[in-house]
């Protein structure tokens, strides 16, 4: 057997490209011929994948497409043959994108039209959340499955970096978000509640948002404006941008909470993460929010600001409550380990 995964860019710490990696390394330990094709490919994965440019076609292989964005894989896919496979990991809704970014809305638009092109083409499709696999089968893709991200969980033991911890590990409580900076995030509904936390509970709270504020620069502007006229400093809230796994490592120790307000997930491997940590989660309940987190965390249906900041206070310093929730934490991470098991995912593939 071969089983080739193809993917637009494979990355170094991308949740898509660790997933492809988690499932490559299980095949390699059990004699499978595995192969990992990329239209790009980082620097330091270069020795783990091969660039479509070079790809000669095997009819016998397995051919599995991790899907996310348009590309021209989705051509490749529509006219190749053999048995073929989808991943699904969403799309953003180009909606978001409207004010802040044109090329945004119609990259998105375009995903939206790659993947209705592509509902006839494959043999089976496996979606890493039951939120995603619904929108497939609206679409009239056969044969959907669902399988969560693969995740190699010795990563989060690795050694965080301590001066970076360091640098903010002081008296303040710390709100933290794991996550892009981009308009479906609603980064400025955290930046809301911090405000009204910092108003009428306490001003000893720092917000920290560890993601890439490149993407979308307008976007990241209007965020920090706002902190601005609310006037929060660069005390009250960091961005990080994008950092170093290490770093990334220390924000999630500093965390006192996960706060989510993102209005569209697909899957929101941050809140896995969290749960990893023991950082207590309060989220917005949008996408698949509520089936990550299968109770492990606290769900709110509606944004009042008020009422979230007092929420955080109180799931940071009720010991109970506290407790409670990394319990439920500690067990969706022992469930997540037994469900995202590569083996399974070998058994859907052995309905082929």
């Amino acid at each position: 057997m071969i089983i080739e995964q193809f993917l637009p860019a494979f990355h170094y710490g991308d949740a898509i490209g660790n997933s492809t990696l988690s499932l490559h390394k299980c095949l390699l330990e059990k004699g499978i011929d595995s192969r990992i094709i990329s239209l790009t490919i980082d620097e330091n994965m270069r020795d783990k994948a091969s660039f479509f440019k070079d790809y000669r076609e095997n009819p016998e292989s397995i051919k599995i497409l991790h899907f996310a964005v348009p590309s021209e894989l989705t051509d490749f896919f529509i006219k190749t043959k053999g048995k073929k496979v989808m991943v699904y990991h969403n799309i953003t809704p180009a909606h978001f994108f409207v004010g802040f970014s044109d090329e945004f809305v119609k990259f998105t638009n375009e995903g939206r039209n790659h993947l209705k092109r592509l509902k006839d083409s494959f043999d089976m499709s496996i979606a890493d959340s039951e939120y995603n696999a619904q929108e497939l089968r609206e679409l009239s893709f056969r044969n959907v499955f669902v399988f969560p991200i693969m995740i190699n969980f010795e990563e989060y033991s690795k050694p965080f970096n301590k001066p970076y911890y360091n640098l903010l590990n002081d008296e303040r409580k710390n709100i933290i978000f794991v996550g892009r900076i981009s308009p479906n995030k609603k980064i400025e509904d955290l930046i809301k509640v911090l405000f009204f936390y910092k108003k009428f509970i306490s001003p000893s709270i720092r917000l920290i948002v560890a993601g890439n504020t490149a993407t979308l620069p307008k976007y990241f502007y209007s965020v920090r404006d706002l902190a601005s006229r609310f006037f929060l400093t660069s005390d009250d809230i960091v961005f990080t941008g994008h950092i170093p796994f290490d770093e990334l490592l220390s924000v999630y120790k500093l965390g006192n909470i996960f706060l989510s307000m993102s209005e569209h997930e697909g899957f929101c491997l941050p809140l896995i993460e969290s749960c990893c940590f023991q950082v207590p989660i309060i989220a917005y309940d949008a996408g698949a929010v509520s089936e990550t987190l299968d109770e492990a965390g606290i769900i709110v249906k509606n944004k009042n600001y008020e009422y979230i900041a007092g929420l955080v206070d109180e799931v940071i310093f009720n010991k109970k409550l506290n407790s409670k929730l990394k319990n439920y934490e500690k067990k969706r991470v022992e469930n997540y380990f037994k469900d995202s098991n590569p083996e399974k995912f070998l058994l859907i593939l052995n309905k082929l």
